[in-house]
């Protein structure tokens, strides 16, 4: 076996360890997990079978194969930056409504007495 399936299945396999201690220390969701996990099984399978990269290759019709695990990483880098944007937009949208309540309940909490007891009924 050569040195870089050698070294790309160790990557693969150090990549799921790290996962695994991190998932056991709370300092990933379990919802990444199987994406992180797909990727670590990708580069174990990438390492110790070689030829599946040859076979998709010639299947696609790449003249160097192995620039196929680039290409595809390079999507799935594209892939999880798009979902870390849309995560991120989400808390931001939740961060703005929260900060707007909070904003509410502390000019609520700050009225002088006498403008609490008049509702927006009373003249």
């Amino acid at each position: 076996m050569p040195a870089y399936n050698i070294i790309t299945s160790l990557l693969g396999i150090t990549t799921a360890g790290i996962i695994l201690i991190l998932v056991r220390k709370d300092r990933v969701s379990v919802n990444y997990t199987l994406w992180w996990g797909a990727i670590a099984a990708g580069l174990v399978i990438a390492g110790f079978i070689p030829q599946i990269t040859d076979f998709f290759g010639r299947l696609l019709g790449i003249h160097y194969p192995p620039i196929l695990l680039v290409i595809l990483a390079i999507c799935l880098i594209i892939v999880k930056l798009l979902f870390m944007d849309i995560h991120r937009s989400k808390h931001e949208q939740q961060i703005k409504i929260l900060t707007q309540r909070l904003a509410l309940y502390e000019h609520e909490v700050h009225k002088p007495e006498g403008d609490r007891r008049m509702g927006p009924d009373t003249d």
